[in-house]
């Protein structure tokens, strides 16, 4: 991605201050200490930073955002939601207006998804950015002409390939699905089996892991017995976990791509066998750091939700505002692992939702 100039958000974080407290700095509002205000100014005089008459204006005329999740994982959409609020706050005082449009459901949540996006593709938002279901009805869609007008559309989480969204940020699922595989490959014993488990094959940042997985299953002494999907649904996963047992029994270790996957190793420890299987999750909820804690789950790759959420808002805001564009549409978060030794470090960032992922 190029920038042309410096911004606001530079000088927030070569400071490692809020971008709030930047503008307080830089348009003499109150709530600002002397000392920090000069030294905003005066990083700001050193970097080049020169006000964008774009991002003066828009207090006049601000810039609306639609974003429409789906919110199947609710553990996992939380920590975006909350990244989204984040930059939200960041960026309000800017002119930022945020309207974040949530569907849930179970039978028909595909297609509450494309009449919620028909609503709003209608009401004039300036850009609608999607945690997307059902990508092939979706790509339909946004190929109709005229189809929401002037506003820009971007992904965040997985992607839309082939469609006229600006952007994507996700997280870079090729590269977690290498590291499961690897992980994997150190952590069997006895077998060398492995399965992945996720929740629809056909969803694009899925597929992206999978792929990802399969190319380093030879690499890492691994044979790969296949893909067994949930769909995103506890009690199918919990059900799949007899299956999966019942097709492999000497299975020596499990990959889960998505976050789904408390309800699956519940199911195990109640046929006795995840002490026989070495595990390998996505991402940290109450439940996976009880589990890990616990020896149950070997590791687990995080995505960081709450980051994905928040730079596609603020990106989508730098478009709107300042006309910034992207040289790579696909903006890619480095996954990182977690173990049991340097969990903490991660959970205590995240604000956990109470809810029950167990059936």
């Amino acid at each position: 991605m190029s920038r042309e100039k410096v911004t606001i958000y530079d000088v927030a974080e070569e400071l490692g201050i809020s971008i709030a407290t930047v503008n307080r700095a830089l348009n003499g509002k109150p709530n600002v200490s002397p000392e920090t205000k000069r030294l905003v100014v005066d990083a700001a005089r050193q970097m080049g930073y020169k006000p964008s008459k774009a991002a003066a204006s828009l207090s006049r005329n601000p810039k609306r955002i639609a974003v429409l999740m789906m919110s199947t994982i609710m553990g996992f959409v939380a920590e975006v939601k909350r990244g989204i609020m984040k930059a939200y706050n960041d960026l309000k005082d800017f002119g930022l207006e945020v309207d974040i449009i949530e569907v849930v459901g179970d039978e028909d949540v595909d297609a509450e998804y494309i009449r919620r996006l028909d609503e709003i593709a209608d009401e004039g938002y300036d850009g609608i950015i999607m945690l997307p279901g059902n990508e092939s009805a979706i790509a339909q869609r946004l190929k109709q002409p005229g189809y929401g007008g002037k506003t820009v559309f971007a992904t965040v989480v997985s992607d839309i390939v082939g469609s006229k969204c600006l952007f994507s940020v996700r997280n870079n699922g090729c590269a977690a699905g290498r590291m499961a595989a690897e992980l994997l490959g150190m952590m069997t014993k006895n077998s060398k089996k492995v399965a992945l488990v996720t929740g629809r094959n056909e969803l694009f940042v899925h597929s992206e892991t999978i792929n990802g997985f399969k190319a380093m299953v030879d690499e890492s002494g691994l044979e790969f017995v296949g893909v067994y999907e949930h769909y995103d649904k506890p009690s199918i996963a919990y059900k799949l976990a007899d299956k999966l047992m019942n097709d492999v029994p000497d299975l020596g270790g499990i990959y889960f791509s998505s976050a789904n996957s408390v309800t699956f190793c519940k199911r195990l420890i109640e046929l006795g066998k995840i002490s026989d299987i070495e595990i390998v999750t996505s991402d940290i909820f109450p439940e996976i750091e009880m589990l890990m804690r616990d020896g149950n789950i070997g590791a687990t790759i995080f995505q960081n939700p709450f980051n994905q959420g928040k730079l596609v808002t603020r990106y989508m805001f730098e478009h709107l505002a300042e006309g910034r564009q992207f040289e790579d549409r696909n903006i890619l978060l480095n996954p990182e692992i977690v173990l049991k030794s340097n969990i903490e470090f991660y959970s205590k960032n995240i604000e956990y939702v109470k809810y029950d992922m167990f059936i």
